[in-house]
């Protein structure tokens, strides 16, 4: 929808008198033009006694005068006010030539004179309806009236300025209907000009313009709308309808200028102004998910990771679907979480990039950033027993936590080399075929049916502990055997499958 402000500029400033009686003018070709013939005349005659020297107000009434007789004493009354004006001297003289036609020199000849001043009349019957049809604003910048007495006085009306007024009101509320905005500021600069006190046309005058204001807004015309509930205020200051509609039209002009500037806080912060006050105004809704958006990738490009993660989140919580800021959010909490690894925060870094990857699954360098932080938080643990030295060690990652003396099986009873892991744990495993207790049993790999293991020093059946003196060196029919102490420990810390590797 396009405004032409300018088209209604004549209406909107009418402080002198000569644009108000132009205004009146025009109000009374309206009427005429709908057939409101009387009231175009009171409109007239409403004019001439506030000003007597208005010539376009006397020539006005001379085309809607009822008979010839009135017109030609109306148009007398143009000249004496203005000699020189060619309409009313062209219409003076037509009628004057119309009432004395040539006398007739026969009967035949007198019925055709007679015949041709009945067509004359006619006419001039036509003629006036068009010029009541066809009356279009002329200057209304005359000279004052010369007093002069009207033979025949005419009646002037006493109608009351709001019931001249209340006769637009039909019309007003079809241009409002049909949104004919044009018409619609015409009409109420019309009762103003009639009525200018009456609270009936101020009331109208306010719902016009905020009708208005809310169709520009619907339009995305908000400067143009601004102004109409501007005026709505100006004229009804305790309308809080109103005031809610300016001020809420006010934000939302400010977080656009603000956007279009580049500064995202301003913007956001009189978007969320104006959502605030009213939700479903206009697009402010993506306004601020626009002015979120930008600021996010704004801070992303500034390596301000933090500050990114929060504003870029704000619109994917509303638009998950939308995939650049999906991207941009996986960007973000991947640089974040590198950056927190390489400032050793491996917890907060853990939980960047599992959000990275789940955001986009195949970020290939956020799963080797999170394999790395997660090798060091959580780093394997692994099992290593050198046959050869005797030596049991026990591996974090690359850190070696625990290192005991050890006894593997004798020669022809050989621990077995290899990779293998824990199978399972028993705090108190037993031997049917040696009769042994076995204490803080690790079982690693089986021999036909008997299943080799880890645990402490055996124990027999009288209560005593095997091999007490022998640790460091071979012992055992094949387990791999610590102390009581180191096996409780091993125990503790290993866990089903952690790998164990045995060589010599």
């Amino acid at each position: 929808m396009s405004i032409d402000k300018r088209s209604l500029q004549r209406f909107q400033n009418r402080e002198d008198s000569g644009e108000q009686a132009q205004v009146r003018l025009e109000a009374s070709q309206i009427a005429a033009r709908e057939g409101n013939l009387n009231e175009a005349r009171h409109l007239l005659w409403a004019l001439l006694k506030e000003d007597p020297g208005q010539t376009e107000a006397w020539l006005g009434l001379a085309w809607l005068a009822e008979n010839r007789r009135e017109r030609e004493l109306l148009l007398q009354r143009v000249l004496r006010l203005e000699p020189e004006n060619a309409k009313a001297r062209s219409e003076l003289d037509r009628l004057q030539q119309v009432s004395h036609p040539p006398s007739p020199r026969d009967g035949r000849g007198g019925l055709r004179l007679r015949l041709l001043a009945l067509a004359s009349l006619t006419l001039v019957a036509v003629l006036g309806l068009a010029a009541i049809l066809i009356w279009a604003p002329v200057d209304v910048s005359l000279a004052w009236l010369v007093p002069t007495a009207v033979p025949t006085p005419l009646p002037t009306p006493t109608r009351a300025p709001s019931e001249t007024a209340a006769q637009f009101e039909p019309q007003l509320e079809a241009a409002l209907a049909n949104e004919n905005w044009d018409r619609a500021q015409e009409i109420v600069a019309i009762m103003q000009s009639v009525d200018p006190s009456g609270e009936a046309v101020q009331d109208w005058a306010v719902t016009t313009h905020k009708q208005y204001g809310q169709a520009l807004v619907g339009a995305g015309q908000v400067d143009e709308a601004e102004a109409q509930f501007a005026q709505a205020v100006n004229l009804a200051p305790a309308d809080g309808e109103a005031h809610l509609w300016l001020e809420t039209t006010q934000s939302y002009i400010e977080g656009r200028d603000a956007l279009q500037a580049g500064q995202w806080d301003a913007a956001i912060e009189a978007f969320a102004r104006a959502q605030g006050r009213m939700p479903d105004y206009a697009d402010v809704s993506d306004r601020l998910l626009e002015a979120y958006h930008l600021k996010g990738k704004a801070a992303l490009e500034d390596g301000e990771w933090t500050l990114s993660i929060e504003s870029l989140t704000y619109v994917y919580d509303r638009v998950p679907e939308d995939a650049e800021v999906v991207a941009l959010l996986a960007d973000a909490y991947r640089q974040r979480g590198i950056s927190r690894q390489e400032d050793r925060e491996l917890e907060q870094a853990r939980g960047d990039l599992e959000m990275a990857l789940s955001l986009s699954p195949d970020d290939a360098e956020a799963q080797a950033h999170l394999d790395e932080v997660m090798y060091e938080l959580f780093p394997p643990k692994r099992i290593e027993i050198d046959i050869s030295e005797q030596r049991f060690y026990a591996w974090e990652g690359d850190t070696l936590v625990y290192k005991f003396l050890t006894s593997t099986g004798l020669r022809g009873k050989d621990t077995a080399a290899g990779h293998f892991k824990v199978l399972d744990k028993i705090p108190m495993a037993y031997s049917s075929i040696w009769r042994l207790e076995m204490p803080y049993w690790l079982g690693i790999y089986y021999v036909g049916s008997i299943e080799n293991g880890i645990h402490a020093l055996p124990i027999r059946p009288d209560g005593s502990v095997m091999w007490g003196g022998l640790l460091g060196q071979r012992a055992s029919y094949g387990c791999v055997i610590l102390s009581t102490e180191a096996a409780r420990i091993i125990y503790d810390w290993a866990e089903i499958g952690t790998p164990v590797h045995i060589h010599y």
